[in-house]
């Protein structure tokens, strides 16, 4: 839960026109690293290094399929893009509640 209110803050923040190094930041880690984290999340990983790599791995094909799609759909825009990788975070948040639930 704490993931998918981290990206819902982070994405109304990286929108507001904040200096550049902390947009770089937040935009960094609403655009990569949470989304990453939230799907590694619903695989239920125990090997540390292999959570890691999967975050990365995760976050970074899941924004490359985003911008391409936008891209292709011609509605690509930073502010689009920041605002879909937020819904997938909070989205995956929600099946790994469902999972825990069911468990």
């Amino acid at each position: 839960m704490a993931i998918g209110l981290t990206a819902l803050v982070l994405s109304a923040v990286s929108l507001l026109g904040l200096p550049t190094p902390i947009q770089a930041v937040t935009a960094l880690l609403v655009l990569v690293l949470l989304p990453g984290q939230a799907l590694t999340r619903l695989m239920r990983i125990s090997d540390l290094g292999l959570g890691a790599l999967l975050v990365l791995a995760l976050g970074l094909a899941s924004l490359t399929a985003v911008s391409t799609a936008m891209f292709y759909l011609s509605v690509w825009s930073w502010q689009a893009c920041v605002v879909t990788m937020g819904a997938i975070t909070i989205l995956a948040c929600i099946a790994r509640a469902r999972q825990e639930a069911a468990s």
